[in-house]
């Protein structure tokens, strides 16, 4: 027999049998992968519940009504019908509705999500404060101790008194906060802002740029109390239609709550600065006025020393204000 009758007697691949055994590691690699995100799954659920587990043994208040993780088959978030928060100590109860985050399977610990409707009542001088913030959009980079990343934007933001009536409002307002070694990045800006006993100014845009010295410590202490604090300002600035106001420099908290800073104030028409913080406080408007006509000397946008000492705020040689003890 010839080597080309062996070969045509020899038996041909079966096609349909391969493809049989690719279907079967397809089914396979499908049954494998839907099982594992299945366990990732219950695992966000357990771990939610360990972890609210964990603030309720610290005295705190935590809870995320009915959390469930959904996104299959590409991503994977928790979703909650409610969500409330409250620590006594600091005088902060926060709850929220709506609840929905997602992050892709390859890179679990980088989370998105949205809240529909959040509001708080945080403890402020003279009483309580009640805040709402509405159509919250986040996202965030989780890792230890702290987040390497968390940013947060709202829309519509307003504040009002145990009563509810408004003190004030903002048409929306943007967060972001970063831990660099030991300390922590703050930036922030609110738009739009107005205060109801100032009907008369103008809405303005508020913004700042910070770093806490040792703000992971201080996040992480069972105290959470501001004295012995200290940090760096790069930029808290009011911007009204006619006028600016910008601070930088470098400030601390004693621990009597008295703070201490070396400031530098940029200017932008002080006249009208002058009159937009005369009218927010009238009780300094005879000392502002003094210190204007020193400013003037300096041009239309002067760029003037500030020195805060033990609460006492000075311009050149001017006692302008007197700054409370920062509470406990």
């Amino acid at each position: 027999m010839t080597s080309s009758e062996e070969g045509e007697q020899r038996p041909q691949p079966n096609g349909s049998r391969r493809f049989a055994w690719l279907a079967i590691g397809i089914v396979a690699a499908i049954a494998a992968y839907t099982g594992g995100w299945f366990w990732a799954a219950g695992k966000v659920e357990t771990e939610t519940a360990r972890f609210l587990d964990t603030l309720r043994s610290r005295g705190q208040e935590a809870d995320c009504a009915n959390a469930q993780a959904k996104g299959y088959p590409f991503r994977l978030g928790l979703f909650c019908d409610g969500v409330a928060f409250a620590d006594p100590r600091l005088g902060l109860a926060l709850s929220g509705t709506g609840l929905r985050s997602a992050a892709q399977i390859y890179q679990p610990t980088k989370i998105v999500g949205e809240l529909d409707h959040l509001t708080g009542d945080l403890a402020a001088p003279g009483g309580s404060v009640h805040v709402n913030w509405s159509d919250i959009r986040f996202s965030t980079h989780l890792a230890k101790p702290l987040p390497s990343i968390l940013s947060a934007q709202s829309g519509s933001v307003t504040v009002a008194d145990p009563d509810g009536q408004q003190l004030a409002a903002a048409s929306d307002a943007i967060v972001h906060f970063r831990p660099r070694a030991a300390d922590v990045d703050l930036a922030g800006r609110m738009n739009g802002v107005t205060v109801a006993a100032l009907a008369s100014l103008p809405p303005v845009a508020a913004a700042i740029d910070a770093t806490v010295l040792n703000g992971v410590a201080l996040l992480l202490s069972p105290d959470r109390s501001l004295r012995g604090a200290s940090g760096e300002l790069r930029d808290l600035s009011i911007v009204a239609p006619d006028g600016s106001i910008a601070v930088t420099g470098k400030a601390a908290i004693d621990q009597d709550g008295l703070i201490d800073a070396d400031l530098t104030v940029k200017l932008n028409n002080p006249p009208a600065i002058v009159r937009l913080i005369s009218a927010a406080l009238p009780d300094l408007a005879p000392r502002l006025q003094q210190a204007e006509k020193l400013v003037s000397l300096m041009g239309d946008n002067p760029t003037v020393p500030v020195t805060i000492s033990k609460g006492e705020v000075r311009l050149g040689f001017f006692t302008i204000g007197r700054i409370p003890p920062i509470g406990p």
